[in-house]
């Protein structure tokens, strides 16, 4: 068995957690089975291949070019952004089609470069776009072409592999006959432990790309609505925001006691020292992969209910909580009381690093393939 993976950008640098994802499970993949993988350009600055790369067999990097005009007014925004006619031609050799025995689709956007007759192709769904495109409100034609595109995935795909059971419930109402499986998001269990060093019970931590809508807007109604009641009432607190992307209106505005950190290449140290993540993101789907980076460290989650899809026994594991107010008053309560937080994420934390470790995942993942 040999695996072509078609990714939209190099799944490097970890500006997010779908590029974690998707590198840490391709590559945990690739010590099992030989996977080759294919990725459109990434028009920022350039990056070495990072040790994990090192275990696929080959890496094509390829230019991103336009669509051609007679497709580009039919296609969904994110298609014509991450278009390659190079990986398009390069696809279409007919060796390559006899070579790969299956073509794992990191998310939608590259299949209109996947000829017809290509190996059976697992759709891989780190979230629902069609749900993100309602929720977000995007133009009704943009929410036509989406749906346009997940119907022709549902068509083309053998798989769907998706993060969540909530996911999978929602494209099984669209598309009853699709093959569907679930993959949670990942970790590392050798790197992700608990600190042996206390918590700083006056830092709490956001931690999420900003170049994702659903974090931008979401940080903007905390810092707009909440913290500053929470500031006033713990003056010492330290919101520590971490993650890539630009947002000068929420950097420039930030209110007090509000420390800006940005991109890191590793979250690792932030997530062992905070007394708490916070998740008040208000939409649903995704694979939710910092809080399970989160919980393998010990780190208390203060969530939405919807920003917890996805996670198995979330009741038991975080503090949930309903959007605005609500959620407000949920750090209020954790931080006059952090014991309870702290016994929770003990308990979820040698659970999670024994059975979402990255190779009982890829193995989960060869079998899907198969």
């Amino acid at each position: 068995m040999h695996i072509l993976a078609l990714c939209a950008v190099p799944p490097w640098p970890a500006l997010d957690g779908g590029r974690r994802r998707t590198l840490e499970l391709l590559s945990a993949l690739a010590q099992r089975i030989p996977v080759t993988l294919c990725a459109v350009e990434d028009p920022g600055p350039h990056h070495d291949l990072p040790v994990a790369a090192n275990a696929f067999q080959a890496v094509h990097i390829f230019p991103r070019s336009p669509l051609p005009p007679g497709v580009a007014p039919l296609a969904a925004r994110p298609e014509r952004w991450f278009h390659s006619q190079a990986l398009k031609t390069w696809l279409a050799k007919r060796d390559h089609s006899s070579r790969f025995s299956a073509l794992f689709l990191d998310e939608p956007w590259l299949l209109r470069t996947v000829p017809r007759r290509s190996p059976p192709i697992l759709a891989h769904h780190h979230k629902l776009e069609v749900e993100l495109a309602r929720e977000l409100q995007h133009p009704w034609h943009e929410r036509l072409r989406v749906e346009r595109l997940e119907r022709m995935v549902a068509l083309r795909a053998r798989t769907h592999v998706f993060a969540s059971q909530e996911d999978r419930t929602r494209f099984l109402g669209r598309h009853p006959k699709a093959r569907v499986r679930v993959l949670p998001a990942g970790v590392d269990p050798r790197r992700f432990v608990v600190p042996e060093a206390d918590r700083d019970r006056n830092r709490l931590l956001f931690f999420g790309s900003l170049n994702y809508e659903p974090n931008r807007r979401a940080l903007a109604e905390l810092f707009r609505n909440h913290w500053p009641h929470i500031h006033q009432q713990h003056p010492q607190l330290v919101l520590e925001v971490v993650g890539a992307g630009e947002a000068p209106e929420l950097c420039e505005g930030r209110p007090d006691g509000v420390e800006w950190v940005g991109y890191v290449p590793d979250p690792l140290p932030y997530l062992q020292h905070a007394c708490a993540l916070l998740a008040p993101i208000p939409i649903a789907g995704g694979a939710r992969q910092k809080m399970v980076e989160a919980l393998a460290t010990g780190c208390p989650i203060i969530a939405t209910e919807r920003a917890a899809e996805g996670l198995p026994q979330a009741k038991d594991w975080l503090q949930l909580t309903q959007p605005g107010e609500a959620f407000e008053h949920g750090v209020l309560e954790h931080l006059a009381n952090p014991e309870p937080g702290f016994e929770r994420s003990l308990r979820a934390a040698e659970w999670v690093r024994r059975h979402f470790s990255w190779d009982a995942l890829a193995g989960q993942l060869e079998g899907f393939l198969g």
